[in-house]
């Protein structure tokens, strides 16, 4: 990687955290070199403004552990009309580059979908025990989880979804990514943009409790140094059609993808 870039400290707001934005309906993608993101970033600066969490330490880290079949079904759905990924997501945060990144305890169980463009996504909320138990297939001791999702209706819909997904599929954990990632929020929250910084692919790496240190072990390779993700609800507005005017879409680029051909690569 050729140098970490940081969103503009000025307009930092306290916005709406990932773990609760699963409406957006479509996603674009862009693989990008520094003079790109920097150029982006200054075009978007007026109408979108950069999450903070936490002020102690602003700098925030995703941990995702892919989860698949042993018939590698969720790998194979990348290749079809519908692309799908089950996976556990972890954040960590850190108040600056030289201290280790701590986990904050959030823990979520995802199914997501996509189409092109068109995406959609179940996400589950949960203790880091009850999500394993949930993954391992042990339905009949998860009254906790149930217990704690009574009068959620959502929330239920989605471990219901989850749970279902799980009995068909038996999946395992198979590839962890981590990179850390910087957001923005714009349109009243109707456009989000994310860079992601320092992809890696690692052995997939067990949940963690809030305070453990996040930095991923058995690191098999590395990923793109920049990644733009744009998530919308509804068409893009004019300013970031703009932004977005000269750079080249990246579709197919999956992380998941990447990461299993590494881990192909070097089993050979």
């Amino acid at each position: 990687m050729d140098g970490v870039l940081d969103l503009p400290a000025s307009n930092l707001a306290n916005a709406a955290s990932e773990r609760d934005l699963d409406a957006f309906e479509r996603e674009q993608r862009f693989l990008l070199t520094r003079a790109q993101t920097v150029a982006f970033l200054r075009a978007v600066s007026a109408h979108a403004v950069p999450e903070l969490h936490d002020r102690a330490r602003p700098l925030s880290f995703t941990r995702t552990t892919y989860l698949d079949s042993v018939d590698l079904a969720y790998l194979r759905s990348c290749a079809g009309r519908v692309a799908r990924r089950l996976r556990l997501r972890e954040y960590a945060v850190a108040s600056n580059l030289t201290e280790a990144p701590l986990l904050t305890g959030l823990c979520f169980l995802e199914l997501k979908q996509s189409a092109g463009t068109v995406r959609s996504k179940v996400r589950l909320a949960a203790p880091r025990r009850a999500l394993e138990r949930l993954v391992a297939g042990s339905f009949d001791t998860d009254t906790d989880l149930d217990d704690a999702l009574d009068g959620d209706g959502a929330g239920r819909a989605a471990l219901a979804t989850l749970r279902a997904e799980v009995v068909s599929r038996r999946p395992v954990p198979c590839l962890t990514t981590w990179y850390r990632r910087s957001c923005l929020s714009g349109e009243s929250g109707r456009v989000r943009i994310t860079l992601d910084q320092g992809l890696s692919f690692c052995e997939p790496q067990r949940l963690g409790e809030a305070g453990d240190d996040a930095t991923p072990s058995a690191i098999i390779a590395r990923g793109p140094a920049r990644i733009v993700e744009i998530k919308l609800q509804g068409e893009a507005p004019a300013w970031l059609a703009r932004a977005t005017a000269s750079l080249t879409p990246a579709p197919s680029f999956s992380k998941f993808q990447m990461g299993m051909a590494a881990l192909r690569r070097r089993a050979a």
